[in-house]
C-alpha cells in the first residue's frame, strides 16, 4: 500500500513540474526533454519503471504475490488483470518516450530547466520509497525471513 501512494505521486509530481514549466498537458507539444531537463527525464523513468512494477521497485514486491496468489485462484480473471498491467505498462513506456525522447520543440515549450533545490528535495522520499531496500532493510532487521 505504501507504493501505490508513493509512486503515483511522483508521477504527478513530475507532471506538475512539466506544467509549471510550460503551462501545458498536451503531450504532443513536449519531446526531446531529456537534452535539456536531464535530472527530471531521470526521476521520470524511475517512476515509470515503480509503476510498471518492475524488479527492484517497492511495486514488484506488493504485484508479483498478488498475482501468484490470483492465479492459483482463478486463471482467467488473473490474466485479465495481467492483460491490463501490460497495457499499463505499454501506455506508461510510450508516454516516456514521447515526453522525453524525440526532437526538442521550441516551438511549443520556451522555458527549459530542471527542477530546483526545492523540488529536487520534494522528490528524494518518493525515490526512497519507490526503491525496495528500505523494506527489505526492516524485515532483515527484525529477523523476519523474507
Amino acid at each position: 500500500m505504501l507504493s501505490h501512494g508513493l509512486v503515483p505521486s511522483a508521477l504527478f509530481l513530475c507532471v506538475c513540474v512539466l506544467y509549471d514549466r510550460h503551462k501545458t498537458r498536451l503531450v504532443r507539444y513536449y519531446g526531446g526533454l531529456v537534452s535539456t531537463m536531464r535530472n527530471l527525464s531521470t526521476i521520470s523513468f524511475s517512476s515509470t519503471l515503480a509503476n510498471m512494477s518492475s524488479l527492484g521497485t517497492s511495486s514488484f514486491i506488493g504485484e508479483f504475490p498478488i498475482s501468484v496468489g490470483a492465479f492459483q485462484r482463478n486463471s482467467f480473471v488473473a490474466t485479465l488483470a495481467t492483460l491490463g498491467m501490460i497495457l499499463g505498462a505499454m501506455y506508461s513506456l510510450w508516454l516516456y518516450n514521447r515526453v522525453v525522447s524525440g526532437n526538442l520543440k521550441p516551438d511549443f515549450l520556451h522555458k527549459f530547466s530542471d527542477p530546483n533545490g526545492r523540488e529536487v528535495s520534494i522528490f528524494i522520499p518518493f525515490l526512497v520509497g519507490g526503491s525496495d531496500r528500505p523494506l527489505n532493510y526492516q524485515r532483515k532487521k527484525k529477523g523476519k525471513p523474507m
